[in-house]
């Protein structure tokens, strides 16, 4: 049985959904989306998704973007719908 997701995992997993080609670009504080700068993600967190299989990097050695996996993107999906579903939206 897998660990459970650690909650800078899940949000970082959120975030890159909603990025465009679900992706996250890296920059010197790390990686983060254009379209929520303000959430940056350290290599460390994204390493954490690379493990598990949830990212894939451009270059393994030195990324500049973490894109998601069909198997992170359906983590992603089933993350988005249940805080949907607590939050009483769907």
């Amino acid at each position: 049985m897998a660990t459970p997701l650690k909650p800078l995992e899940r949000a970082a997993l959120i975030t890159a959904s909603g990025a465009a080609g679900h992706a996250l670009k890296r920059t010197r504080g790390g990686f983060y989306s254009p379209k929520q700068p303000a959430a940056i993600f350290t290599r460390r967190v994204v390493n954490w998704l690379y493990e598990r299989a949830l990212v894939d990097y451009d270059d393994p050695q030195f990324p500049t973007k973490a894109t998601l996996t069909r198997l992170g993107q359906e983590q992603a999906g089933a993350l988005i719908a249940a805080t949907l579903q607590k939050a009483g939206v769907a």
